[in-house]
């Protein structure tokens, strides 16, 4: 047990959870225990400095799934592979015209906003 899993034993559930999620996501981008466990705790340091004593509300997160979906259709986007994508990703051929048309906008105009 590293000594940042140690502080973290009577910690709320709340900050446990969050440490134990910082960690794993550590430890899956590479780093070792010691290391993952360190980046954890710093997390929670410093999210309970920002947000201690207030109440917090975590919606689903059903907007971010569907942007994520929505790349990663585009980033599979071949030319030619409309009925595939929609095959893969359960949504109709016209749905994957209408994703490609708003991503491909999006993406050009972050990229026309950073010439200018």
């Amino acid at each position: 047990m590293t000594a940042a899993r140690k502080l973290m034993r009577d910690a709320p559930e709340m900050l446990t959870d969050l440490f134990d999620t910082a960690s794993a996501a550590a430890r899956r981008a590479g780093l070792n225990d010691e290391e993952a466990d360190t980046m954890a705790l710093e997390i929670i340091d410093t999210l309970t400095e920002a947000w201690a004593g207030q109440q917090l509300y975590f919606g689903k997160g059903a907007r971010m799934r569907l942007r994520q979906r929505d790349l990663a259709i585009y980033q599979d986007f071949t030319g030619d592979n409309h009925a595939e994508l929609a095959a893969k990703y359960k949504v109709s051929k016209v749905w994957v015209y209408a994703v490609l048309r708003r991503v491909n906008y999006e993406i050009n105009s972050e990229t026309q906003q950073s010439l200018l």
